[in-house]
């Protein structure tokens, strides 16, 4: 009976001590631009985003499990609980809705604050790659559509 509450705290506590301080190092550099491999993953469905932002995401998990164990680890030396509960609580008040925000919208007003020069200039030269694309594709299915209305043409005289 005990056993599942025990394998959620210990869950837990490794997602604290390994994922939190992993994550945020993996959004570190993902911000400066030294870790760009998630860029070819697909973005996940439900996400509004046309490109992945999962390195900046890491960042705000990673702030959040870290927070959280600088928290717990403040609260066994000895630091007054109102100051530990209030660092774990503005970890994760801060860190989700950032993360949320970064996976699923990102208002166009908060992408100069939180996405990263770098990004933004790839951002614009994918749109812009993707776009020469789409006008090819459209000039070719024009053209197919052309060939086929002579040929019915011809074919009907």
């Amino acid at each position: 009976m005990d056993s599942p509450p025990l394998i959620a705290y210990i869950v837990f506590g490794v997602g604290l001590v390994v994922l939190g301080p992993v994550s945020l190092v993996m959004g570190i550099r993902a911000y400066t631009g030294r870790y760009t491999s998630w860029l070819a993953l697909r973005v996940a469905t439900g996400s509004t985003a046309k490109h992945s932002r999962l390195g900046f995401v890491c960042f705000w998990g990673g702030l959040m499990f870290t927070g959280a164990l600088a928290a717990i680890s403040l609260g066994l030396v000895g630091m007054p609980e109102t100051l530990v509960r209030v660092i774990a609580v503005l970890s994760w008040s801060i860190g989700l809705p950032i993360a949320m925000m970064h996976q699923y919208f990102l208002p166009k007003f908060l992408r100069p604050v939180l996405l990263p020069q770098w990004y933004r200039e790839w951002e614009a030269a994918q749109f812009e790659r993707e776009e020469r694309e789409d006008q090819r594709r459209r000039a070719r299915r024009q053209r197919r559509r052309e060939k086929r209305r002579k040929e019915k043409d011809a074919a009907r005289r």
